[in-house]
Order: C-alpha cells, then sequence, then structure tokens
C-alpha cells in the first residue's frame, strides 16, 4: 500500500469514526435522568446471579440484596453455582439459614459456563422482570426500585444499566476504568438513538418471556459468552430500536473492582472482543469495524514511523484528532458517574489506546482461558 491510499485509507475511518462518537455523545447528553416517582412498585423481580469460585465477595453481594428497598413480597434472588470449587455454596447456605424470611434460591448449573448457569436461573425464575448482575458486584439500596419504576413508567423490553469500576489502587487500575467508561458511555448514547448494540449483564432487567423466545438466539450463538450482547441484539431485531432503554439514575450504578493487574484486564477485553466476530447488527458491525479498522491504522502508523519518519507525524495529529473527538463523551459521563478524577489520564490512555486495541482484537481470534477453562470460539 502506497503512502497516498494509506493516508486515505486512515482519514476515511477517522472520519466514520468521529461520526460514530458524535452520535454516541449526542445521545448521551439527550438522555433524560430518570427519577424514581415515589409510586408502589408492582412488579415481581427475579434477581439472577450465576457465580463460580466467589466465596470472598458473595457475603457483600447478600448484603447489598439485603438492603434494597424493594418489597421483599415482590422479590427473589436466585444464584447459581457453575461449578465452584471453592466454599461459595456454603456461604449462600448460610445466609439463606439466617434470612429465612427473604426468597433466595441455591441452583446448580446444568451445564458448563456462566451462558448455561444465567439460564438456569431465569428459566427458574418466577419474576415477570430478570434483574442480573454479577457476584462481585455492589448495588446501591434503591437499584431495583429505580429500574422497576422505570419499566413500569416506559415499558422497555430491555433497561441496560451503569456498572462501573470502584476502588481503583494502582495507576493501571485508573487507565482501566476510564476504559471501561468509555464503553458504557458509547453503549448508553447508542441506545438513545435508538441503535442500541452494547451492554453489560452485570446490570441488566428484561422481561423473562422475552428471554425464553429468545434463548436458542442467545445460547446457540457459537460463542462461549456474549449472552448479554447478543441478547441485546435479538432485542432490537424483535421489537425495534425503541425497546430498549439505558437508565441514567445515580442510584442503579452498580460497582464492580477493576481488574487487578493487566493480565486480568486483557484476559477480560480479549474474552469481550472476541464476540465481535459474531455480530450481525449492521450498526454493531459499522462500530466495532471501524473503531478496529481506524486503531489498527494508527498502530500501524506508528511502527511504520520507524522506517518512514515523517509518519510520527501523521500519528500525532490523528490521535489528538481522536482526543478531541473523544473527550466530550468521557468528560460528560464522568460528571454522571463521579469519574471527574480520571480526566487527567485521557492523554496517557489515547496514546497507548490504538496499540492495545488491536491486539485485543487480534488475540480474540485464538483460544483463551477464562475462569480456569480453555474457551475456543
Amino acid at each position: 500500500m502506497n503512502a497516498k491510499i494509506f493516508l486515505f485509507v486512515l482519514s476515511v475511518s477517522a472520519v466514520l469514526y468521529m461520526l460514530i462518537i458524535f452520535a454516541f455523545t449526542a445521545g448521551w447528553n439527550n438522555l433524560k435522568s430518570f427519577s424514581f416517582s415515589h409510586r408502589n412498585p408492582k412488579t415481581a423481580l427475579s434477581v439472577v446471579v450465576a457465580f463460580r469460585n466467589e466465596m470472598l465477595v458473595l457475603p457483600k453481594l447478600l448484603e447489598a440484596f439485603l438492603q434494597q428497598t424493594y418489597p421483599d413480597a415482590l422479590l427473589e434472588l436466585i444464584l447459581v453455582d457453575d461449578h465452584s470449587t471453592d466454599k461459595s455454596k456454603a456461604v449462600i447456605s448460610e445466609f439463606i439459614k439466617k434470612h429465612k424470611a427473604l426468597k433466595i434460591r441455591l441452583l446448580n448449573a446444568d451445564g458448563n459456563g456462566k451462558k448455561a448457569a444465567l439460564h438456569k436461573g431465569i428459566v427458574s425464575a418466577a419474576g415477570e422482570l430478570i434483574v442480573t448482575t454479577d457476584a462481585d458486584c455492589m448495588p446501591k439500596k434503591g437499584w431495583l426500585s429505580e429500574i422497576a419504576v422505570l419499566y413500569e413508567e416506559n415499558h422497555p423490553r430491555l433497561i441496560l444499566g451503569p456498572v462501573m469500576y470502584d476502588r481503583e489502587k494502582s495507576f493501571l487500575q485508573k487507565l482501566f476504568s476510564l476504559d471501561f467508561m468509555s464503553l458504557v458511555a458509547s453503549g448508553a448514547g447508542s441506545a438513545e438513538i435508538g441503535l442500541p448494540f452494547m451492554g453489560n449483564a452485570a446490570n441488566m432487567a428484561f422481561e423473562k418471556e422475552i428471554y425464553l423466545d429468545a434463548k436458542t438466539d442467545v445460547l446457540n450463538a457459537g460463542f462461549a459468552s456474549g449472552d448479554d450482547i447478543f441478547f441485546i441484539h435479538y432485542v432490537r431485531r424483535a421489537f425495534g430500536r425503541k425497546a430498549i432503554a439505558f437508565i441514567k439514575n445515580e442510584e442503579t450504578i452498580v460497582h464492580t473492582p477493576p481488574p487487578e493487574n493487566i493480565k486480568a484486564f486483557f484476559a477480560q477485553r480479549i474474552r469481550w472482543g472476541s464476540k465481535a466476530r459474531g455480530y450481525s447488527q449492521p450498526w454493531a458491525v459499522i462500530v466495532s469495524y471501524t473503531i478496529f479498522l481506524f486503531n489498527f491504522l494508527l498502530t500501524a502508523s506508528l511502527i511504520l514511523s520507524l522506517f518512514v519518519p515523517w509518519l510520527i507525524v501523521i500519528y500525532v495529529l490523528f490521535v489528538v484528532l481522536k482526543t478531541l473527538t473523544d473527550f466530550p463523551l468521557l468528560y460528560a459521563f464522568s460528571r454522571f458517574a463521579g469519574k471527574q478524577r480520571l480526566l487527567f489520564l485521557v492523554l496517557p490512555f489515547e496514546i497507548i489506546y490504538p496499540a492495545y486495541i488491536t491486539f485485543v482484537a487480534f488475540r480474540g481470534l485464538f483460544p483463551f482461558a477464562w475462569k480456569e477453562r480453555e474457551i475456543v470460539n
């Protein structure tokens, strides 16, 4: 590829990238905050959590469930064990004994993997509305009440909630948090403009009936994970662009610990990125491949500058352009999430981001391990 063609393709990918991020930003800025109206909710909720070897974090989640303001009569918690080898089940059993008045069920997954465990919990649920989260997550007291009221007032078929890293200690963990914040903000903005394509099962609510109709699509998507993303795509196809809503309310933010180190971070991101090959929704394909192409070409320009020195100027100019494009969305979302202190990391984040995305995309093409299991997609 000669220099003119390379610069042309890079410029076109940059323009497409800018348009996509501008759309996300407009969506987030147009998304209205949802305030709890203090009505008495009437919807039966089932919170489903799949876990594997989480004995250290489960007590905190169980305590958070105990503190929920949602009426006990309308609420149940279903915990599904994905073949744990630690004392996770014993922790839960002891909690159930102490709180017999609460509706808490402990189930064993029939198959292997989080997807199968969630499936077991959802089909066993008694509630009309299913809410999913992870064992290492910490929701606030009004989490379920806010979700239920949004569902009853606006009747979305699927509700996406905000998930944020919390208690970041190291410089790397702060970078991880900024990266995660960009993902959540993009998913929220895209949902608001009627093009939902991304969300996180750590904070998601949906009608059980819809899941039962979609389970073949979700379970047989050909990927070991990604049930949340493929389910979003299913709901978008089946019920239209307005069937999915993002709940913009600080009380519904679910916090989760950041990856402990760079190895854990890449393992998580590779698992997430590996699903992109299974996307069939046009908008999801356009977004994922545009972001990959732009960042791949930026990485290529940096590497090629070792042989063609003037390309370093091109790299710097386009990184600056990317930073100016990304910052408004990061700034707006950081104010909502209370993460403004991370904004000083935007520039170093933007410098390393192209190489990181390129590596994750290519690494996701090969088998990888997750939860002590080899994953082959």
